[in-house]
């Protein structure tokens, strides 16, 4: 399934256009909606779609389309982390303009949830849908949308309790990239000083060791 972005929409007609990463467009009818929306489409709000060739148009259209909206739709923002979401958009506020399609997708089904509901859609099944390697990408994507779309309270409550849920299931390979980028707010570590990774972390990635880190590893008690 694929996640675009309204560029514009005919209501009274009934169709419009989809935009999609890297410049890629799709046709779309109110007809493709499964079920239909209750609110008039409009541009900026983000779809998902399958993508269904038009044989005797030769070209491809999106098909089985729904707003994004629950909180299972956030696998959509999961898909785009790390790859390149920009995507043109038109109307009176946006036209011309390029927007981060992860970024439209989390304001959209972030909007109206509680911080119960929140927390649970952005820690759900991550073990399975989120790579190591994004792990960092993915907590500092967390970290601005949320204060960009909630109260700073709430915001600062979210990621307290998401980065320490992060910290109490955090793998070695995850650990020991966050202990390189020295980025440990984002596993719940706000004590002062350095974090002392376990030896055996490091015994495992020695090939990504460099100077800067053997100087930090220096301090540490098996240092």
């Amino acid at each position: 399934m694929l996640t675009g972005a309204v560029k514009w929409f005919d209501n009274n007609k009934g169709f419009g256009v989809l935009a999609l990463p890297l410049g890629e467009e799709l046709f779309v009818h109110i007809r493709a909606f499964k079920p239909p929306p209750n609110e008039s489409i409009k541009s900026g709000q983000v779809i998902a779609c399958d993508k269904k060739h038009d044989p005797k148009r030769d070209s491809y259209y999106a098909h089985n389309c729904h707003v994004l909206s629950h909180s299972d739709d956030w696998k959509a923002v999961l898909s785009l982390l790390g790859k390149d979401d920009t995507v043109q958009l038109e109307g009176k506020q946006r036209k011309g303009q390029q927007h981060s399609l992860m970024e439209l997708a989390a304001n959209q089904l972030l909007k109206g949830k509680d911080e119960d509901s929140i927390f649970k859609m952005v820690t759900s099944d991550l073990d399975r849908r989120l790579a190591s390697s994004l792990f960092i990408p993915y907590a500092e994507f967390l970290e601005k949308v949320f204060v960009r779309a909630l109260a700073k309270e709430s915001s600062d409550r979210l990621l307290s309790r998401v980065f320490g849920y992060f910290g109490e299931r955090i793998t070695p390979d995850i650990l020991f990239r966050v202990w390189k980028a020295s980025k440990f707010r984002y596993i719940g570590y706000d004590k002062p000083g350095g974090y002392e990774i376990p030896e055996e972390v490091l015994n495992v990635n020695a090939t990504e060791i460099g100077y800067e880190e053997l100087a930090r590893i220096r301090e540490h008690s098996f240092g």
